[in-house]
């Protein structure tokens, strides 16, 4: 007998007699470390659906590899299960 699984292929999965729970949370909480987001407040909606924003014209340069680095890092996870 092999045992009772508990993770595979970055998912966390947990047996009770409710059943078969899949989760990511590990890998939300590493990928919100890698960025320096850890300490951060969850919200249901980061922002106002169609909202117009202004140029932020004293705001410093964003590095575009950083950025694209945690959008992937976002499709990643979201690739491994569905909601």
């Amino acid at each position: 007998m092999m045992g009772i699984i508990s993770f595979f292929l970055g998912l966390q999965i947990s047996q009770s007699p409710r059943g078969i729970f899949i989760n990511q949370s590990k890998y939300a909480l590493e990928s919100l470390k890698k960025y320096g987001f850890e300490s951060c407040d969850p919200v249901d909606t980061p922002m106002v659906k169609k909202s117009k924003l202004d140029e932020d014209k004293e705001g410093k340069a964003v590095d575009p590899s950083h950025y694209r680095g945690m959008i992937g890092t976002r499709g990643e996870r979201g690739s491994g299960t569905a909601p």
